[in-house]
């Protein structure tokens, strides 16, 4: 069954203003240079981070949660008060937030982005980064290095006028001063000798940044190790105010984090191709013990499909350290038997990996009869782990420990092995255990692979975690159908290449600042708050957070001062009093004060003139490069689930639909077409017998769109919408099929994209952001190598995305038509935006053969 109360109910919402606000997207250019195209999570995981951090209506976690309860119905089922949720938060009374990123998508760059940025804003003077161990540590540390050294990163926050450009990376052995970046292991914080932390960091907490990876562990009762984390964090000496953790396994045993803003799954990590898709075994032939055969087969397998690309590595998984030697033992034995090699070879394509050696002295002395000097050679497996992934290191088999997997950069794993069901008993462990294959190796093409090698005989226990770590529901697969190839045709796109621009800044400084956009203030004001039993109860606010104008004018000055000596002769105390009266009387708002907010205001309105004039500034732009073909074969399978179809999904399908899915998907199909072949007696059962509404399967009848074989124009199986204007527009599509040779409706992400970059909001200040438009529908005309892409939106939808799709769109395509005409390719690509409004007469237009120059009123509103 579908899950009711899922993950992303319990992520905390932030208001859209401030989600809005200018400066959350004012370092666009430095997080484009930062990431890679694909990496839009990234960017987005850093502009959400700086928002939290930014908000004013928010000063601290409680705050957020109490907006988040108050605007989400799901927590309100789930929860029976606000004090029940809120005890579910660890920190409440700082600005403490998480961010969920599957393990491989990119969290140590939304470590580095959420650390300068904070650093360059001022919001804080110094940075500290703590992790788990020292493998990790040494691997963000290498990162950060790099990073802070690329001369564009540095050459953009310069451009930025960032104080601290090129932060410098350190580690606790010395001080940690103004503008630094300090990556530390946790077990650092503790040290009374030989750390720089408790001299760097006591008494400086509410300007410190501090940024928690792998922050699972904070939390973990089982790590000891690390059990005086969450006490650090927490300490009145150091005072730490603001506090970021990331991880890729936010679970507390079973238990989300309460306090995450922003998750990319590892369902969306692996449908948008940033990890490996998971493979895990559902059904055994027989319930025999088949040793490592098993895995051994899957093993040899792997090669065939990547013979001469990489080596495949498989983990195995056990609870414990002296069980993982124990394992070890008999894999170097199995390997040997079968490969007919000595126990000395086959030990050299094994390793096992763990954090120490047991202190229990019957374990111990149970390893010492395995393995003489246990540590040296502990010592030495972690050695070969730094370059496991290589071709000339010969270790093929790793088995560890199932809570000491963190920090290994691995990629080439293609299988993973539970040797016990306690290594894979909790939503902690699975998500652990999963982490560690997920990374794709370079140069391998989606759909790429991690097989689980789990053992049936306990699945059962542990599905639900497991479906529910993967947020697996009854799914339909739709894409490619091998059965409708004949509907093939070429799709051209255009490749682009993200490229350092440099543009001359204005040469003319800002104007001087006249109007002042202050906010609503007074000194006191009255309020109503209603109670339970005693009802409405009237109360008087005082503003406590004020300033006069002439202590205003005189902050102001000094601002003025710091920034451009020249620049404050021209504004004395008297012009800057008088500006600040006259804007806050024009609004008809308390002049004979200031508030702190509109005093930061003021302050803004004067930053546009400190712009050096003919500075050179560096800007990442994308170039048009060069001409490539999309195989609509070749598209990744996509999948609705039946949550989707119950709510507002449709599916348009022929009875031959089925045919291409799996034999379990294809049964889950049927059936849905058998029951509303026979509604009625459905309809009985649910609501007659079973006492249940009729809405719960209208699904049938309304949602499940047959169509006739010979309009099914499409190589698609089925034909998925999940909105009513696209709905309405592939239901026209049928009606106006005789016009068309074949037409697909494409994936919302990682099919056929192109970039686009717009601003957030009309304010002229605002950064612009950069993300990919992937168009809805193409559809190639009856006898004519012309293809016609429609995004379709709602009537009226003239966001400013929508605005910067379209102009951007046709520049798009006004380009490939030239790149295909130089090719002498005979194709011709022809983009509109629509809305239901405009279905109609678009469909006329194209019968009437005026769809070339054809406008719909959607686009003139864009244009």
């Amino acid at each position: 069954m579908p899950l009711q109360f899922k993950n992303e109910d319990l992520i905390l919402k932030l208001k859209e203003e401030e989600r809005n606000n200018p400066l959350v997207y004012k370092y666009e250019s430095f997080l484009d240079a930062l990431t890679t195209d694909n990496f839009e999570h990234v960017r987005e995981a850093a502009r959400t981070a700086f928002a939290y951090f930014l908000s004013n209506s928010f000063k601290n976690t409680e705050d957020a949660a109490r907006y988040t309860y108050a605007n989400s119905e799901n927590l309100k089922i789930h929860f029976n008060n606000i004090d029940d949720y809120l005890n579910k938060f660890k920190i409440r009374d700082k600005k403490s937030f998480s961010i969920d990123l599957a393990t491989g998508t990119g969290k140590s760059w939304v470590i580095y982005a959420v650390a300068v940025i904070m650093l360059s804003e001022g919001l804080v003077d110094k940075v500290l980064v703590l992790c788990p161990s020292l493998t990790i540590e040494e691997e963000l540390k290498k990162k950060f290095e790099l990073f802070s050294g690329d001369q564009v990163l540095t050459k953009i926050l310069q451009e930025l006028n960032s104080p601290y450009p090129s932060p410098a990376i350190k580690n606790a052995n010395v001080p940690i001063l103004e503008g630094d970046i300090c990556v530390e292991n946790i077990h650092a914080a503790y040290q009374r000798t030989g750390s720089s932390i408790s001299d760097s960091f006591k008494g400086k907490g509410r300007r410190t940044l501090v940024i928690n990876d792998e922050a699972h562990h904070i939390y973990s009762e089982a790590d000891s190790a690390v059990k005086k984390w969450f006490e650090f964090l927490t300490d009145p000496e150091y005072d730490f105010y603001y506090l970021l953790g990331l991880s890729g396994t936010p679970y507390i045993n079973n238990d989300y984090f309460f306090d995450v803003i922003y998750r990319y799954s590892l369902k969306q990590a692996m449908e948008d191709g940033i990890i490996k898709r998971i493979d895990y075994k559902v059904e055994e032939e027989s319930q025999k013990e088949k040793g490592f055969s098993e895995t051994y087969a899957n093993h040899i397998d792997i090669p065939k499909k990547y013979a001469g690309k990489l080596k495949p590595i498989t983990i195995i998984i056990t609870e414990k350290i002296h069980s993982c030697i124990k394992v070890w033992d008999e894999l170097v034995k199995f390997i040997s038997d079968k490969e007919k090699i000595s126990y000395e070879d086959a030990a050299t394509k094994v390793i096992w990996v763990t954090s120490g050696i047991p202190t229990n002295q019957r374990e111990k002395e149970e390893i010492e009869s395995i393995i003489s000097q246990p540590e040296k050679v502990r010592k030495e497996n972690l050695a070969l782990l730094k370059t496991v992934d290589e071709a000339d290191n010969p270790v093929e088999w790793i088995i560890s420990v199932s809570m000491l997997t963190e920090g290994w950069d691995v990629k080439n794993v293609f299988q993973i092995v539970p040797h016990e069901q306690r290594a894979f008993n909790s939503k902690l462990l699975i998500s652990q255990v999963l982490g560690r294959g997920l990374r794709i190796p370079p140069g391998l093409l989606q759909p790429v692979y991690v097989k689980i090698n789990n053992h049936e005989r306990w699945t059962d226990e542990i599905v639900n975690l497991y479906n529910e770590v993967l947020e697996i529901e009854n799914r339909i697969n739709w894409g490619f159908d091998e059965n409708r190839k004949k509907y093939l045709f070429p799709l051209y796109n255009v490749e682009y290449s993200s490229e350092q621009d440099t543009t001359e800044a204005k040469r003319e400084t800002a104007s001087e600042p006249t109007e002042i956009n202050f906010k609503p203030q007074s000194k006191t004001w009255d309020e109503t708050s209603k109670y339970s039993e005693t009802g409405s109860f009237r109360f008087t606010v005082e503003m406590k957070d004020i300033v006069s104008l002439e202590e205003a004018s005189k902050e102001i000055k000094l601002f003025l001062k710091a920034k451009d000596e020249s620049l404050s002769k021209k504004w004395p105390l008297k012009r800057i009093q008088e500006l600040l009266k006259s804007n806050l009387e024009s609004k008809g708002y308390d002049a004979s004060f200031i508030s702190r907010e509109n005093l930061g205001i003021a302050k803004q309105a004067f930053g546009p003139m400190f712009r050096e004039l003919g500075k050179v500034a560096a800007r990442m732009k994308m170039t048009p490069k060069a001409l490539k073909e999309i195989k609509i074969e070749e598209m990744a399978s996509q999948s609705f689930s039946e949550n989707s179809i119950k709510s507002n999904g449709k599916v348009f399908y022929t009875k031959s639909s089925s045919e291409s899915l799996s034999s379990e998907q294809k049964t889950l199909f049927n059936q849905y077409l058998t029951d509303k072949q026979n509604y009625d007696r459905v309809k009985e059962a649910v609501v007659r017998y079973a006492g249940r509404s009729e809405d719960e399967i209208k699904f049938l009848k309304e949602n499940l769109i047959e169509q006739q074989e010979i309009d099914f124009k499409t190589p698609l199986n089925v034909i998925y919408v999940s909105s009513t204007p696209e709905y309405k527009f592939t239901s026209s599509i049928f009606n106006n099929i005789e016009k068309i040779d074949s037409f697909i409706k494409s994936p919302d992400k990682n099919f056929y994209y192109f970039p686009y970059s717009y601003k957030p909001t009309e304010d002229g200040s605002s950064h612009v952001k950069r993300e990919n438009f992937n168009p809805d529908y193409f559809i190639k005309l009856k006898d004519k190598n012309e293809i016609l892409v429609v995004e379709i939106k709602d009537d009226g939808d003239s966001s400013q995305k929508n605005k910067a799709k379209y102009r951007d769109g046709k520049a798009h395509f006004e380009k490939l038509n030239e790149l295909l005409s130089s090719a002498k390719k005979e194709w011709k690509y022809f983009f509109y935006f629509l809305s239901p409004e405009d279905v109609t007469e678009f469909f006329q237009a194209l019968k009437e053969d005026r769809y070339k120059n054809w406008k719909s009123s959607l686009m003139n509103e864009l244009a």
